[in-house]
């Protein structure tokens, strides 16, 4: 378990982290797609649920 725990750690150094600027940039991009991606299927949804209403009712 020990061995385990120290090769995680050599791995963790390895790493490279994105800069805040870059950290912005990807959080924007990833919240923007999330919002797009949501709407879209709002929209869908409501879409597709007006035009099942409307088959039903005639």
């Amino acid at each position: 378990m020990i061995t385990y725990f120290k090769n995680v750690a050599n791995e963790m150094r390895k790493v490279s982290w994105l800069n805040l600027d870059q950290t912005t940039k990807e959080t924007t991009a990833v919240i923007s797609i999330s919002i797009a991606f949501a709407l879209f299927l709002g929209a869908s949804d409501w879409l597709l649920q007006a035009l099942f209403d409307f088959i039903l009712a005639h």
